[in-house]
């Protein structure tokens, strides 16, 4: 027992040296690609050095700290509400988080803007690229030019009519309802740079929010993804992989491979092979079954596939672009349509191997084929199959190097004695910073998932080699040491003490991060059974869309009847009275839609309306509201926060006549006051 004390309390002072000594290492971070000749400021190369992921520490009001606990305590059962909130208030007032460093985002956007440079993401690297206007719409003109063609005039909404049309035939009233909601007729378009190739050219990638497509693709989706086929080369990720492999990890028989990409897999795909493939898919799986599911025959899912792949129009600079062929990269039908095309490509190419020789094994993640053959068996032969089947669709090869063969998150080498592989990344992204404003949980699960990956992903001859190479990449991005160490201690003992058990059957709730608030509002939500989960405020990718879009979007995209005030989204306001009164409230549209349904409710009130301007009005004579004199108190992107902040508004205002959403304890009025007052 003296021996047990002895250790337990070396293992004390150890632990405590440890951690009195932490120090976070210094990131060395990648510089942004430059390809222009203006030089820009320090402060600005060290806002891009950052990298798109990485998440600064902003300003965090006291409406914004008191709306997350509103909003986990919504969520907190009944019988337990008052005393989470209550002690959730409490810790925000005697916790409040640290000032915030000043992060020159502002600066650098303003200098971009200012001298005309444009900023993308990198497509591989993580990183990001910064070149001038001129070489920018050049390479964005080559990237539209390779996979749509331009339209001479906007076309009508005949293609939504057709649609919604289909839905009346077919007895969908929900779809077609969803259809004619949305007033996006074009998708937009965004550009990444392939930092990779050569010149540097341009990916583009649609974005399908605010269309009426989108609605159309998730109804095809939904049922699309019941189909469940034989698939001869598909693998889902890379740890079904090496189950295959593990055969081949010590042979004595000489073994080749290389691995074959699909070239733009989304825009090559041609249409009437795909509506074919996806016609013999449901007949296959059984057009009984699936019409019983879905609700339409098969011919009806074809027309509205049809409709669907010929919408795809794309808007760039008030110019309408039609997509050549195949599916938009950003589409959420893409994926599905895809496997299916290419589940009867690689059952072709599979009768052909079986002929050449069945041993050979190929495996396929998405438009990327793994090869392994004998080496008896000419890379060629194989090549020459693929080509046969491939329906319009180009394959490049890629042959195995000194340092091996890159496969998913694998790199593959072959030895006389067999085949081993090691877990590595396939693109050259570095790690999240450490000093990310991102929670710890996150951080911590990083470290985890690299080491715990290294460890299941490598064979016994590698493994070692791998959880260094990871181990020199996190402290490339400031992790600190120890805290390496100490994770990856317990992988390999396993944990201090089991998980806590979460209750499965309901939802997590979504708070921003922010540091030394969203963890002690994470256990008070424990103690009641609930599960809070952190969001990230921001990601300087964001900064893209700020520095390449010169013209603001509008503030508001409605044609208003009657415009009462200037229009602002997500307002609270005060509408005065004529007898010196006020009507306070808030929403979450356009100010002047709120307005008009005010001045309807006001004007054409019925001798039992309930309306607080109309209750008021019976006792105060003559008194009318002044709609064109309404002015906005605050602004704030959550309901919750708009509610707080009415509540406070109402509290301290002179002849209010409206009734607040939530009450506020003279607590929460207190821990306000010195922002709201």
């Amino acid at each position: 027992s003296s021996s047990r004390l002895l250790d337990s309390a070396w293992s004390m002072i150890i632990t405590s040296l440890n951690a009195s000594c932490r120090k976070t290492s210094q990131a060395v971070l990648d510089p942004p690609v430059i390809l222009c000749d203006q030089q820009l400021s320090p402060g600005t190369l060290e806002v891009l050095s950052k990298g798109p992921k990485f998440s600064p520490d902003l300003p965090f009001s006291r409406v914004d700290q008191l709306t997350s606990v509103r909003q986990v305590a919504s969520r907190i059962p009944e019988q337990g509400r008052s005393e989470f909130l209550s002690a959730a208030v409490r810790s925000i007032c005697y916790h409040p988080p640290p000032k915030t460093r000043k992060f020159p985002i502002r600066n650098a956007v303003k200098e971009l803007s200012q001298k005309r440079l444009k900023l993308l993401e990198s497509d591989k690297t993580g990183v990001f690229v910064v070149l001038d206007e001129g070489n920018y719409e050049e390479k964005v003109a080559k990237a539209l030019e390779k996979n749509f063609d331009q339209l001479k005039t906007r076309p009508s909404g005949s293609l939504r009519a057709r649609a919604k049309q289909l839905c009346t035939l077919m007895n969908l009233p929900s779809l077609k309802k969803t259809l004619g909601s949305p007033a996006k007729q074009y998708f937009s378009v965004f550009f990444t740079a392939k930092t990779h190739k050569d010149g540097m050219p341009f990916r583009s990638i649609v974005s399908e929010r605010g269309c009426w497509q989108k609605h159309l693709a998730l109804f095809l989706q939904k049922h699309l993804s019941m189909l469940n086929l034989r698939q001869p080369f598909m693998i889902t990720n890379s740890t079904e992989l090496i189950s295959h492999l593990t055969s081949l990890h010590v042979t004595t028989k000489p073994h080749s491979m290389f691995s074959l990409d699909i070239e733009d897999l989304y825009y090559s795909l041609d249409p009437q092979i795909l509506l074919n493939s996806v016609s013999d898919a449901i007949h296959e799986h059984g057009p009984c079954e699936f019409q019983n599911t879905s609700g339409i025959s098969t011919k009806n899912f074809i027309d509205l596939l049809t409709v669907y792949l010929q919408s795809t129009l794309v808007e760039y600079n008030k110019k309408i672009f039609r997509q050549k062929r195949g599916v938009c990269i950003g589409s959420c039908l893409a994926p599905v349509l895809s496997e299916i095309f290419l589940m009867y490509i690689d059952r072709a190419v599979r009768t052909q191997l079986d002929v050449i020789a069945p041993e050979i094994q190929v495996f396929r993640y998405v438009d990327d084929y793994l090869v392994v053959h004998p080496s008896s068996i000419s890379s060629p032969a194989i090549c020459e199959a693929f080509n046969s089947c491939s329906s319009g669709l180009n394959f490049t090869s890629e042959e195995p190097t000194d340092e091996g063969l890159q496969y998913l998150d694998l790199k593959l080498h072959l030895h006389p004695q067999g085949l081993c592989w090691s877990f590595q990344q396939r693109s050259k992204k570095p790690v999240l910073p450490f000093c990310s404003n991102h929670s710890k949980s996150v951080k911590l699960g990083i470290i985890r998932t690299l080491f715990a990956s290294s460890r299941s992903k490598s064979c016994s001859h590698l493994s070692s080699e791998s959880v260094l190479r990871q181990h020199d990449r996190l402290l490339q991005a400031g992790y600190p040491a120890d805290l390496l160490r100490t994770t990856l201690q317990r992988l390999i003992t396993g944990p201090i003490r089991p998980p806590l058990k979460q209750n499965r059957n309901s939802r997590p709730v979504c708070v921003p991060y922010v540091h030394n608030t969203a963890h002690r509002l994470k256990t008070l939500a424990a103690r009641f059974d609930t599960k809070v989960v952190f969001t990230c405020r921001m990601r300087l990718k964001q900064m893209c869309q700020r520095v390449n879009n010169e013209s603001r979007p509008p503030e508001c995209s409605i044609k208003h009847h009657n415009k009462y005030v200037k229009c602002k989204e997500k307002p609270v306001y005060s509408i005065p009275l004529s007898c010196g009164g006020q009507y306070i409230g808030q929403t979450g549209r356009c100010l002047n839609v709120r307005l008009r349904e005010h001045h309807l409710e006001v004007t054409k009130a019925s001798s039992d309306s309930f309306h607080p301007i109309v209750v008021h009005a019976r006792t105060c004579h003559d008194c009318t509201p002044n709609f064109e004199n309404t002015t906005v108190l605050e602004t704030h992107r959550e309901k919750c926060g708009r509610e707080i902040i009415e509540a406070f508004k109402i509290k301290y205002a002179a002849n209010n006549v409206s009734e607040p959403s939530l009450v506020l304890s003279s607590k929460e009025l207190e821990f306000l006051a010195p922002e709201l007052s």
